[in-house]
Parts: C-alpha cells; structure tokens; sequence
C-alpha cells in the first residue's frame, strides 16, 4: 500500500473526513519519517496543500482526533509528527533528538537508548517522552 492509500486509511479509522489537504499532508509525514515543523508541511504538501492556514488548521484538527502528536523543538518552533497507533500495528516507542543551533528533530528508537528509568513507586506511567539535545550532523 502506498503513503497516499495509507493517509487516507488513516484518516478514516480516525473518523475524519478525508479531503485532499488532509491526505497529502498525511503521506507527506508518512514519507518523511520523522517529526515536521509547520514551515516543512507547507513546503512538503506544495499545491495540494493549501494556504499556510489550510495547514495550521489541519495539524490542528489532526492533533485533536490524535492522529499527530506535538514534539517539543527548541525554541517555539511546533512540531508535529504521527502517533505511534496510526504508523506501526503495535506500540513503537521512540525518543527525539534535537539540534540545539537549527531546530532539526530527529526520532531514535528507544530499544537503543540507555536502560530507561523505573516510574516512581505507585505511579501508573501514561506516557513517556525523551528529548537528546545536541548538534545535528549539519551544526556540527
């Protein structure tokens, strides 16, 4: 199955109504493979996508049905990538790497980062993010 397929797969398990903002902004961020800032959705969506507005309202309204999920960059930069239920069939944790000069965030399987912390006594864990700061390849 293609991104294109996939994106619209998506968006309807979501319930969302599939338009073509909605489905290039998905394959998209499938193809990318990695965590998008709102200035790369409107380069990476080119025509299909819209105005600028059309995309801010999309990732928006994707984050609402939880189909993208925000990353922390540096600075105010907002970043979105996809959740980990609509791109793998089970639950595939992952941390961030971000560039501390340029804003770049790249994803790092978690299976290769060190031994992960034990919650706190009686905490139930929901969620867990890890960021690694440092230079990108290119900052370097």
């Amino acid at each position: 199955m293609n991104a294109d397929e996939t994106a619209r797969n998506i968006l309807r398990r979501a319930g969302l109504r599939v338009t073509i903002t909605r489905a290039t902004l998905v394959a998209s961020m499938l193809d990318a493979h990695e965590p998008v800032s709102m200035e790369d959705a409107v380069r990476l969506c080119g025509q299909n996508g819209g105005d600028p507005a059309t995309i801010y309202r999309n990732l928006q309204a994707l984050t609402e049905a939880g189909v993208l999920q925000p990353v922390r960059g540096v600075g105010r930069r907002e970043m979105f990538e996809l959740t980990d239920g609509h791109v793998h069939e089970a639950p595939h944790h992952h941390a961030h790497a971000s560039c501390t000069k340029c804003g770049r965030v790249e994803c790092i399987d978690m299976a290769e980062l060190p031994d992960k912390p034990p919650a706190p006594k009686g905490w139930s864990v929901e969620d867990l993010t890890v960021t690694v700061w440092g230079l990108c390849p290119d900052c370097r």
